[in-house]
């Protein structure tokens, strides 16, 4: 990845990049590290977690190791804990990139069926247990805290969920689908409600060539093979990511930006409908409340 563009770089400021053992969080903490950042790099156990930070190498900023299983509210939980310990001082960026698809309908401890407990209620939850640790970048006070959520272009066929445990006839890609459009829709929500005071982000990769596919098996194994030679690989979406984190802000609070090849700050474009309608918005914020206060 090239290093050299210039990024807004201030000094002391910490980063959260969820999922980065592999693939775009991999790329993305190894990245802002590079350029100084203190980046607090979660696996999903501490030993992934340590392995991760020692496969990013000698970096001139600080790299912090965090873990949590993100598949119940109680890992949640356990990795609200370890950041709130980590960074006292508050988090610049939060890169909410850890995802998953599975084989097979399966549940939660929580009653909730595993693909939307990590894609969205995770994320939400998480996202709200660290509000009060997001602060401006470095000693920019007109740059404020940044959140950025991967979305998936796949949201534009999905199906609203009506229970978090998608009981009834289920496949990987509803699941998948249908998490990212919740969550998605929960961003725009997020971001009207914190609007200058924390800007939210939806950054869409495109599809990448990472070992997701393999490790979700099914039908999201078969895309994997049959197209990865068009696939990017991870370091054009980490670029936009990075961008999105560490430049002064090319584009507005709440956008929804698509990864593409010639621009590292990524083009803004238009979601599906469903996920633009406020009304639909609204109901997905006020669910996903309820079941993180429960």
């Amino acid at each position: 990845m090239d290093t050299t563009n210039p990024l807004v770089v201030p000094s002391a400021s910490t980063a959260l990049v969820t999922g980065a053992s592999s693939g775009i969080g991999f790329s993305v903490g190894r990245t802002l590290a590079r350029l100084g950042w203190t980046v607090l790099v979660h696996g999903r156990t501490a030993e992934r977690a340590r392995d991760t930070a020692a496969r990013m190498g000698d970096v001139p900023g600080g790299l912090i190791p965090v873990d949590a299983d993100l598949e119940t509210r109680s890992g949640v939980r356990r990795l609200v804990d370890q950041v709130h310990r980590a960074a006292p001082d508050g988090l610049g960026v939060l890169v909410n990139n850890a995802g998953a698809a599975f084989d097979r309908h399966g549940l939660t401890v929580d009653g909730v069926e595993r693909t939307v407990a990590v894609n969205h209620l995770a994320v939400a939850g998480l996202t709200r247990g660290l509000e009060s640790l997001l602060k401006p970048i470095g000693e920019q006070r007109n740059s404020p805290a940044r959140v950025i959520m991967m979305t998936s272009y796949l949201e534009a066929r999905a199906r609203p969920i009506q229970d978090w445990a998608l009981p009834g006839e289920w496949t990987q890609m509803h699941a998948y689908a249908s998490s990212k459009l919740a969550n998605l829709a929960y961003t725009y929500a997020l971001a009207e409600r914190w609007r200058d005071r924390i800007a939210v982000y939806a950054v869409d990769p495109g599809a990448v060539r990472t070992g997701f596919q393999r490790s979700a098996g099914g039908p999201l194994h078969l895309i994997g093979l049959l197209g990865a030679p068009l696939m990017s690989s991870p370091e054009r979406p980490a670029r936009t990511v990075v961008a999105t984190a560490t430049r002064p802000a090319a584009h507005p609070s709440g956008s929804y930006i698509r990864a593409v090849r010639v621009v590292d700050t990524g083009r803004v474009k238009l979601s599906s409908a469903r996920s633009l309608d406020r009304a639909y918005q609204r109901d997905v914020y006020d669910a996903t409340q309820r079941f993180l206060s429960g």
